[in-house]
């Protein structure tokens, strides 16, 4: 008898411990789809590196362009999905801008090209609960992107673990994200010049794991962090890429992202992108800031012919050395100066033409010629 009691306990308590794990790492089917669709996002079978801009969707400054902007979201939607060819979507901006370019990626679905899996950026951790509940009856959306620590800097792995320390409520934001059939993207912003040895990136990453609440998320995205002397050095241009290498013994647990920030023009994408494939990263995540003047403003229609040409030419295999005239100068009326920067790099033939890459004359920087994105 006390035997059978043994067991039966011994049963409850086994039990009680399978349930509590199950809990802490099992995903809803909902967030299983998810994963799926956006770790097939993030890793080409090929091996080449993934292309995933970052959309901000700006508030209307007033009632006629707030009518508007529903039609121009569902354009720049299907520039990015049709002529871009992203892999995945990073939007910032408020829930309500997201629903049309949520409505255009999810009726595509069954069609080629077909949906680009949509990844909202949280600004403010203390909106999440809010922002899950708006994400609820949006279509396309498969992912969150958290800035871990309010995307303060880290520069070993003891400082990412004492930051830990300090914000213990990010395991149950991921929850909340996994509960809400989405996935959760740890976004880890490095400090620069932090130097990080391979075992340091393993401890990292199984560290980000246990933020999480015991699961790997499919995706962690590694930004470099910004210092006041870098911003200083603007004119210097030097594309911000994290300065990591991902070992290969953690490669295929799930996909890694690095984020580039720097100026479209003189091949400094196409230098950015190759330092990422080079430190084994399977993704880019192509940041606002690589659109001039970005910050301004400028017409949605501008944004999704720029990632068209400046994603096609990273995805090309044609010579870099095509001329094309950009016109960009900054201080002149940035939405006109999109528009012919636009308008030429389909004129002079970037994306290449029947006359090849390298067709046009030499170049003449102080036009505005750029080598390339």
């Amino acid at each position: 008898m006390n035997l059978s009691n043994s067991i039966t306990l011994l049963l409850s308590i086994h039990h009680a411990v399978t349930t509590v794990n199950s809990l802490s790492i099992t995903e809803s089917s909902r967030a299983q789809t998810a994963r799926s669709r956006l770790a097939e996002a993030f890793r080409s079978p090929s091996k080449k590196l993934t292309l995933h801009p970052e959309i901000v969707l700006p508030e209307p400054s007033d009632l006629t362009l707030l009518l508007l902007r529903p039609s121009e979201v569902t354009k720049l939607s299907l520039a990015i999905r049709t002529r871009a060819k992203a892999n995945a979507i990073f939007v910032e901006g408020t829930v309500d801008a997201l629903i049309p370019m949520g409505k255009e990626q999810d009726a595509a679905r069954g069609n080629f090209p077909g949906p680009n899996p949509i990844i909202y950026s949280l600004i403010d951790e203390s909106s999440l609960s809010s922002v899950l509940e708006q994400l609820q009856d949006v279509d396309g959306v498969e992912g969150v992107m958290v800035p871990f620590f309010g995307g303060k800097e880290i520069d070993s792995i003891d400082s990412y673990l004492e930051e830990a320390k300090n914000h213990p409520t990010l395991a149950d934001g991921c929850g909340a994200i996994w509960e809400a059939g989405l996935q959760p993207i740890p976004e880890i912003v490095l400090a620069p010049g932090a130097e990080w040895p391979e075992e340091d990136v393993v401890r990292l990453v199984d560290a980000v794991k246990e933020t999480c609440g015991g699961l790997d998320p499919v995706s962690i995205v590694f930004t470099n962090g910004e210092t006041a002397e870098e911003e200083e050095e603007e004119k210097d241009d030097e594309p911000s890429t994290p300065k990591l290498t991902i070992p290969a013994s953690i490669s295929k647990r799930l996909a890694f992202i690095g984020s580039i920030r720097t100026t479209a023009g003189e091949g400094r994408m196409n230098y950015a992108t190759s330092k990422l494939s080079d430190c084994n990263f399977n993704g880019a995540f192509l940041r606002a800031d690589c659109v001039p003047g970005y910050r301004l403003n400028p017409d949605l229609n501008v944004v999704g012919g720029f990632w068209s040409a400046a994603m096609g030419d990273l995805k090309s295999l044609k010579s870099k050395n095509f001329s094309f005239r950009s016109k960009v100068k900054l201080e002149k009326d940035v939405p006109m100066e999109w528009f012919n920067y636009q308008k030429d790099i389909m004129e002079d033939g970037a994306l290449g033409g029947p006359g090849g890459a390298g067709a046009g004359g030499e170049l003449n920087t102080d036009a505005g010629d750029h080598k390339g994105f």
